[in-house]
């Protein structure tokens, strides 16, 4: 019969054993997970090799010139009747989320690593600041955002701008006569 000595150092060699068997298990699970990494310093689209595939390669070999077609109808261009987006005002927009990064680059830089401690800031000073700001833009007024970045208060650059005057859509003739 073994000792309580003996029985003592069993239970600590199999306490480390199950240890060692844990800390393998979760490593493993851990590293089997990481089999795509994206490399947040290197930008991915820079200098990106053509894609194709056998049906493109297959209308390339065929070496078909393409026809002409000559419509006749004049042709009609197709403009939006304005270009604007109505919304309400927008207390917590940021400036640097519209403009984006200013190198052209699409990976991380000195700027996003800025702007991870900026935003809590920014946040917390519009949310102090939140009834100054619905005194100054009521939440009843009409904005509009038209896609094109200009330097609004403060020199800080935005997108939406007060709506000069709120759009009604009115019946057109055709809507109105029932036809």
């Amino acid at each position: 019969m073994p000792s309580n000595t003996e029985m003592n150092n069993r239970r600590v060699m199999s306490v480390v054993q199950l240890r060692a068997l844990a800390r393998l298990l979760v490593s493993t699970v851990v590293l089997s997970g990481c089999q795509l990494m994206v490399d947040p310093f290197r930008d991915e689209l820079e200098g990106r090799q053509e894609m194709t595939t056998a049906s493109v390669e297959g209308v390339r070999a065929a070496q078909t010139t393409p026809t002409v077609r000559q419509r006749d109808y004049a042709t009609f261009e197709l403009r939006a009747e304005d270009e604007g987006v109505t919304h309400g005002p927008l207390y917590f927009e940021d400036s640097s989320e519209d403009r984006g990064s200013d190198d052209g680059r699409f990976a991380w830089t000195g700027e996003d690593y800025l702007h991870l401690f900026y935003w809590r800031g920014r946040f917390l000073v519009n949310t102090v600041f939140f009834p100054v700001s619905a005194v100054a833009t009521p939440p009843w007024t009409v904005m509009e955002s038209d896609g094109r970045i200009s330097r609004q208060s403060l020199g800080f650059e935005y997108d939406a701008t007060r709506c000069a005057e709120p759009q009604v859509d009115e019946p057109t003739d055709a809507v109105s006569t029932g036809g």
